[in-house]
């Protein structure tokens, strides 16, 4: 056989390996589907299914919430011939990150596992799904004294969070204005919440008590009353006690939108991917305050919506994930003054963000006074 057929049926046995798996993500009530539920519906491909007679799959795409996992047969392409992990890797090698590149996992398997918004991913938007669409690519080294040269492969991934619910007729336009204006919202009766949810996000979690090591999932909503708004957090402070004012606190989301706490060396706290318009799902890490024997711990957080239709959005939420800061939205332009945290930090303003921002807000923008709210949540119980 010669080197130039190896090459294509190489390339065929590659593209014979595509696994797509369509995957859903949680809503409150849920509006989505669990992956449960879908991999009943859908017969998830697992290890061992066949392909035809003689085919076996040797690799398999997990779409997490908030993560992708792809899992492979050390023998990728050829039962006889294994590819080394290093080789492996997920979206191009300009998105240099050592969690995109492939694990040993044990039982002749490597694994890949990172978040959806990392590895060079690219995210799209339809009118009823988020798309999450990236390469795993193979690039074995180049050997000049080998007869035989493997050929490198780039294999498509997508993770797909599509909604359980959707239209199938067109949206009808309207030849009329409604009768809705910026200048009408002090009408409006808009209501703002936190509510603390279980790790699977559907449904509220009834227990106050976190240890540490645990993540205190955390749900801001507003009910729009069929408005187009999209919520915002412009920020969160920690108190030992229900006094927002207190000291000691904590702000560990500040600066209009910047999850401050997720800039800590080693911290996991963050905003999830946004689902919906008018929620954000917020991860934060039990913590204590310096010297203080309290374990009471009491959010108040200062909750915005915004117009969808606005075409300048001057509001964000972000999170510092593998080096930079990160937009829930896709759009990381809006997050570039979340880079001078530190520097602010450093300034004092930290101390006082929050009550400055519930002051200039009152003032600038009365006439949205019922598009902004200070919610509070509490008391948790932090324990070691």
């Amino acid at each position: 056989m010669s080197l130039t057929s190896v090459y294509v049926t190489a390339s065929l046995y590659i593209l014979s390996k595509l696994v797509t798996t369509w995957c859903h993500t949680f809503q409150t009530k849920p509006l989505f589907l669990s992956f449960s539920e879908l991999a009943t519906q859908m017969n998830k491909p697992h290890f061992g299914d066949r392909v035809g007679d003689h085919e076996v799959k040797t690799f398999v795409l997990k779409c997490h919430e908030d993560s992708i996992e792809v899992v492979m047969k050390a023998y990728l392409f050829d039962p006889g011939l294994p590819v080394e992990p290093t080789h492996l890797r997920l979206g191009p090698f300009s998105a240099a990150q050592d969690h995109c590149t492939a694990k040993v996992s044990g039982n002749g398997e490597y694994i890949i596992r990172a978040p959806l918004t990392d590895c060079g991913s690219k995210l799209m938007f339809t009118q009823s799904a988020l798309q999450y669409n990236n390469l795993l690519l193979y690039s074995p080294p180049t050997s000049p004294g080998d007869m035989f040269q493997t050929e490198g492969a780039a294999i498509p991934v997508q993770c797909e969070y599509e909604r359980r619910y959707t239209v199938s007729s067109r949206a009808l336009k309207p030849t009329w204005s409604p009768p809705f204006s910026i200048q009408s919202t002090h009408f409006l009766d808009l209501d703002f919440h936190l509510r603390l949810m279980t790790n699977d996000w559907r449904s509220e979690r009834k227990s106050l008590v976190y240890f540490l090591g645990d993540m205190v999932n955390i749900e801001a909503s507003v009910d729009h009353h069929h408005l187009p708004l999209r919520l915002y957090v412009n920020s969160c402070v920690a108190t030992l006690t229900s006094d927002v004012n207190s000291y000691p606190r904590y702000p560990f989301i500040d600066h209009q939108g910047c999850f401050t706490d997720s800039h800590l060396d080693g911290s996991s706290s963050r905003f999830l991917p946004r689902v919906q318009d008018e929620l954000l799902h917020i991860q934060l890490e039990p913590f204590f305050f310096h010297q203080d024997p309290r374990h009471t711990m009491y959010i108040t957080c200062y909750l915005e919506a915004e117009l969808i239709s606005n075409k300048y959005p001057v509001k964000k939420a972000c999170s510092f994930m593998s080096g930079r800061w990160r937009s829930v939205d896709g759009d990381d332009r809006v997050c570039e003054s979340c880079s001078r945290v530190k520097e602010m930090n450093q300034n004092g303003g930290a101390k006082s963000n929050h009550k400055r921002a519930l002051m200039s807000k009152t003032k600038l923008f009365s006439v949205l006074a019922e598009l902004h709210s200070e919610t509070n949540l509490g008391p948790l119980i932090f324990l070691p």
